[in-house]
């Protein structure tokens, strides 16, 4: 009962679903909390991101507060919503940064495949520990094993040398969120688009939706979303500690 429910506040969830449902339908870790009166439910990703999802009351927002801003927390915890009441009783908070997120809806893959002078390959049991950098499959997923059984992903190889990746940050039935990252000395060359349009097309095939969004203002990430068949959609409102 309590699994129905959970999936339940995750498919409704309006400024993100494909991370709560990730959590809800046992693909990825994180935690789901519930109020009192059991019509809003808190759901906190592996990675720290955060969403709330029902009809939230002030006392419980003053809970989120207390247990996840203002005592220290086992992992960051970071707010992302678009409920103009939750941004609201945040913003007069003094030890609360608000930040900005914008988000994307996937409409078609281009007809152009990226060229890439290095070997893009599907991220395995054999490259795994040759991935590094913020963005990788570490950040979202609690252990390799559960990212080869339920998560994928390409990375581009310089003989031995991990130097883009492209990966499934948050999977639900439905959705796939990319996540993305590139050596410093291999930017600006089209590489994050090359892995990119790759997930995208390998998401599609599985018969989901790409699903694609970032700090406002992460311009590379900007482009590199629509070039591979995003366009901007909304701007949802990032919560978390100084």
């Amino acid at each position: 009962m309590i699994a129905i429910k959970s999936t339940e506040f995750a498919r409704n969830c309006t400024s993100n679903a494909v991370y709560p449902l990730s959590i809800a339908e046992g693909f990825q870790d994180g935690n789901v909390i519930f109020s009192d009166d059991s019509k809003t439910a808190l759901f906190w990703h592996y990675c720290g991101f955060a969403y709330l999802s029902g009809s939230v009351k002030e006392s419980f927002l003053e809970k989120v507060y207390q247990d996840y801003f203002v005592k220290d927390t086992e992992r960051r915890f970071v707010l992302i919503t678009d409920d103009s009441r939750v941004i609201e009783f945040f913003s007069d908070k003094d030890d609360i940064v608000i930040d900005k997120r914008v988000e994307y809806s996937f409409v078609d893959l281009p007809q152009i495949v990226p060229e890439c002078k290095y070997k893009v390959e599907p991220i395995s049991a054999n490259n795994y520990d040759r991935i590094y950098g913020n963005i990788i499959p570490t950040f979202s997923w609690a252990s390799k094993e559960q990212f080869l059984k339920n998560g994928f992903g390409f990375v581009a190889m310089d003989g031995d040398k991990a130097i883009a990746v492209a990966f499934s940050a948050a999977v639900s039935s439905d959705e796939v969120d990319i996540g993305v990252e590139t050596d410093e000395n291999y930017r600006h060359h089209g590489l994050a688009k090359v892995v990119a349009d790759r997930m995208c097309r390998e998401i599609i095939s599985r018969g989901k939706k790409p699903v694609w969004a970032h700090a406002i203002a992460n311009e590379g990430s900007k482009y590199t979303a629509l070039g591979v068949g995003f366009t901007n959609d909304r701007v949802n409102t990032v919560i978390r500690k100084k």
